[in-house]
């Protein structure tokens, strides 16, 4: 308490300002807050921690042989109505995936955000690489009554990457009930 009036100062304007009397936090850091009645000053320091931020990979998913889809995150933790807009460095999210990656999951995984306001941590999400679509169709044969049957053949249809028949671990098998003497 004082007769005279009080002015307050903040030796970190980064960390605290002081409008009208009033200290308003803008970072995290350390600022000491002076009050000075013109005679005597009093000093206090104010530390402000950095908010807890974690930034969660979403999860994907795509069909084997089609280009990996757009990566995202989401955020938890902003406070004060803030946004990623506020990150100095926005992450990099990447995942070892490829075009011509395998049926499975590989990890899609985030870094390298910054801001001098939270600590940030990081949750990794997941591409599944499903199955590509692929149609096996008999082509069709003719013979004649009492000769033997053609050789049975197949065309293919939703192979991707260069993959081609030989790229199945196991080959169809082609049969019909027409036999030599089978009749018209």
């Amino acid at each position: 308490t004082s007769t005279s009036a009080i002015t307050y100062t903040s030796s970190n304007s980064a960390v605290a300002t002081i409008v009208s009397g009033n200290i308003h936090i803008v970072g995290a850091g350390t600022s000491t807050i002076t009050a000075n009645d013109g005679t005597t000053s009093l000093q206090q320091t104010l530390t402000v921690t950095s908010a807890a931020l974690t930034i969660t990979a979403s999860n994907k998913s795509k069909t084997y042989g089609a280009a990996n889809p757009i990566l995202t995150v989401t955020y938890s933790g902003f406070v004060n109505n803030e946004t990623n807009s506020v990150l100095t460095t926005q992450p990099a999210i990447v995942t070892t995936a490829v075009t011509g990656s395998s049926v499975g999951n590989y990890p899609i995984t985030a870094s390298g955000a910054a801001s001098n306001n939270y600590t940030i941590s990081y949750v990794a999400g997941s591409l599944t690489v499903g199955q590509a679509a692929l149609t096996i169709t008999v082509n069709n044969q003719s013979k004649t009554y009492g000769s033997a049957n053609p050789t049975l053949t197949v065309g293919y249809n939703g192979f991707v990457n260069n993959d081609t028949q030989t790229s199945l671990t196991t080959q169809p098998t082609i049969t019909t009930t027409a036999v030599t003497g089978s009749s018209v």
